[in-house]
């Protein structure tokens, strides 16, 4: 039984999806697709930034130097629940997780699929989350199930898991960002909402005082009021 037909048909509840690549490129259709039961009341986005832990000798403070971008870390819980207590309607999952009256088995193939190093490639799968208009691609890092609820003979009937994913993006993937915002070739970029052309200026060069430079650019009578869908040329710069 794949992890899909496990966790599928929920009607409206279906909001965060899991999805399961076996390739770190993503590349193709997700091997495993499957909804969460319950969506998590809130979630965690940790950012890092490491630095070189070396220290000068008789330094009185540490001065330590920007070595790389550590990447950023997704924190969510999970519930798993074999009660109905707070679920109404019916679904191929609330039939599956009940025929042991138990969260184990379901929470053991979640782990199987998505947290497990694989014996061919000798890591685990890629995964892909998708909640609203929040997305975020990494590998499942950390796994902590807590079980909160049990029967008469001590089988679990809840539980929650405490998920940590770390972002993955491919070689292929960072190679064409860094090629897309090279200030040594021109981009072009559609205004979106508000945004002012000094911020889109500065995302392109990391600077944002050639913005009048590429006002002249695009002939704009007025910078300030750019228009939602309007093209915007930035040109390379001179080193």
């Amino acid at each position: 039984m794949s992890i899909s037909q496990l966790l599928g048909e929920l009607g409206n509840l279906e909001k965060l999806v899991i999805e399961v690549y076996t390739g770190r490129d993503y590349s193709g259709s997700p091997a495993e697709t499957f909804n969460v039961l319950y969506n998590p009341n809130t979630y965690f986005i940790e950012y890092k930034n490491e630095l070189d832990s070396e220290t000068p000798v008789n330094a009185t403070d540490s001065v330590r130097q920007f070595k790389t971008s550590g990447g950023k870390e997704l924190k969510l819980d999970l519930l798993w629940d074999a009660t109905s207590a707070s679920y109404s309607g019916n679904s191929t999952f609330q039939a599956d997780i009940q025929k042991d009256k138990t969260v184990h088995k379901v929470i053991e193939k979640f782990i199987d699929t998505c947290f497990k190093v694989k014996d061919d490639t000798h890591q685990p799968y890629f995964l892909k989350i998708h909640w609203g208009e929040f997305t975020f691609q990494g590998i499942l890092t950390a796994v902590k199930v807590t079980y909160t609820l049990f029967d008469n003979t001590g089988k679990p009937l809840r539980a929650k898991t405490d998920c940590t994913f770390s972002s993955y993006t491919s070689l292929v993937e960072q190679s064409n960002e860094q090629q897309n915002n090279s200030p040594d070739l021109t981009h072009q970029r559609t205004v979106e909402g508000t945004t002012p052309l000094p911020l889109m200026t500065f995302n392109i060069y990391k600077n944002d005082r050639y913005y009048l430079e590429v006002a002249r650019a695009n002939r704009l009578n007025n910078f300030r009021k750019l228009k939602q869908g309007q093209q915007i040329l930035f040109p390379p710069i001179e080193k």
